[in-house]
């Protein structure tokens, strides 16, 4: 059954509640969707639960529970995200962390929290460069940047634990000290968290030594620019690695195309691979039919192409409802391309979202997310449009999103079967 293929579109933040100025309509409401209309028309529906009802999800618990996943069962924080989203490999028993090029004084006080928005990319390598790699009584000390001045961190050793208090000391906190996790005598961590601690300053402390003499610093400085001479770490975690997705579904082959490399770096973490171009962006605009182009491209080698889009997301934060309303005809357009191509009428779609982000709330909400699934053998039910209320007569009403994967997958002829 080799010849089945899947295209699943997650719209990020997609789900809203009504909008005054939409005549109480929600932004999917609202927008005009022939292509989304008539593919659910022609399958099922529901209002999905990302991860179970009355839950708030982020963007990474939201995504592992859509690939499948029980977060519950070995989430650690966003650090491994970071450090898969930046091509590095975790171990078990590394820690990660998500860090920030800064710019501190001779007394760790922070000046800026990213060095000036330091994002050319020769630089960020030179530096990064200068420091990763460098062992410290015997623990490791891995670098990769990410996306301007953001770096995965990673420490590679024997003994170390997970939850360490941040070094950064927070938003709009500049003048404040680094924070120094071995010092802090309030926090309560285990002897383990204790070592990792005092590595992780150590490396830190080497890192400023060795930033101040660069080279690249120096021409920053002579430049008018502030120096990149520390990095601010977060959220810290002991190893994610969860099972790959083909212990659950043997032989699936599954690839995520996405501008944002949170969502690349959750895929890899589970087993998919990942692809990106320059025009594909995490923001507002994105290039929507090169995304559409690239899933075709890739479909001949996988059972299933996951799209990302971000911008829905953006909108709903930004409360942005009439954009929000674009961004979803632009997705629209995409399911159209998709269904020009020969051979469209043999495969699967489905469109999802990894929460609600309504306009009115700005923020993540626990509302269920409005789902589809069509394709040639797919049961129908009575929902004739895309919309959070027309969705919640269809027959995956209620469904968790790692159901409607399984329900995918079992459509692909992907998944185990139980019993005799």
């Amino acid at each position: 059954m080799g010849d089945k293929k899947g295209i699943l579109l997650i719209s990020d933040g997609l789900g809203d509640r009504p909008v005054k100025e939409l005549g109480g309509k929600t932004p999917l409401e609202y927008a005009k969707t022939p292509t989304l209309d008539r593919l659910v028309e022609s399958g099922m529906a529901g209002l999905v639960h990302p991860y179970k009802a009355g839950t708030r999800c982020g963007t990474d618990w939201g995504h592992l529970s859509l690939f499948g996943y029980d977060p519950m069962e070995f989430y650690t924080g966003r650090g491994s995200i970071e450090a898969y989203s930046a091509g590095l490999t975790l171990q078990e028993g590394d820690v990660a962390f998500r860090g920030n090029f800064a710019t501190i004084d001779d007394d760790y006080c922070v000046i800026d929290r990213r060095a000036g928005r330091i994002s050319d990319p020769e630089e960020i390598r030179a530096l990064v460069a200068e420091v990763n790699g460098m062992e410290i009584d015997g623990y490791k000390l891995l670098l990769k940047p990410l996306t301007q001045h953001r770096v995965a961190v990673v420490i590679r050793g024997a003994g170390l634990g997970g939850r360490l208090p941040d070094t950064d000391p927070g938003t709009a906190c500049e003048g404040s000290k680094m924070v120094n996790p071995a010092a802090e005598t309030n926090w309560k961590g285990t002897a383990e968290d204790r070592k990792t601690a005092e590595m992780l300053w150590k490396f830190l402390e080497e890192i400023n030594r060795i930033w101040k003499k660069s080279p690249i610093n120096a021409k920053r400085v002579a430049e008018g620019k502030l120096p990149a001479n520390t990095i601010l770490t977060r959220g810290s975690g002991k190893a994610m690695v969860p099972p790959p997705f083909t212990d659950t579904y043997p032989g699936a082959k599954v690839a995520v195309i996405a501008g944002d490399e949170t969502i690349t770096g959750i895929g890899r973490m589970c087993g998919f691979d990942g692809y990106c171009r320059d025009t594909f962006t995490g923001g507002f605009t994105t290039d929507y039919l090169g995304k559409a182009k690239m899933a075709m491209e890739l479909l001949p080698n996988y059972d299933l192409v996951i799209v990302h889009v971000k911008g829905t997301d953006l909108c709903g934060h930004d409360n942005l409802p009439l954009e929000k309303v674009r961004i979803i005809e632009a997705v629209d357009s995409m399911f159209a391309y998709w269904l020009e191509q020969e051979g469209s009428e043999n495969w699967y779609f489905a469109m999802t979202a990894d929460h609600s982000t309504p306009c009115c709330r700005r923020d993540h909400s626990a509302d269920p997310v409005p789902s589809f699934m069509a394709g040639p053998d797919v049961r129908t039910d009575s929902v004739k449009e895309y919309g959070e209320r027309a969705c919640s007569e269809g027959i995956i009403d209620q469904y968790t999103g790692a159901q409607l994967m399984a329900t995918m997958m079992d459509y692909l002829w992907l998944s185990k079967k139980y019993g005799a």
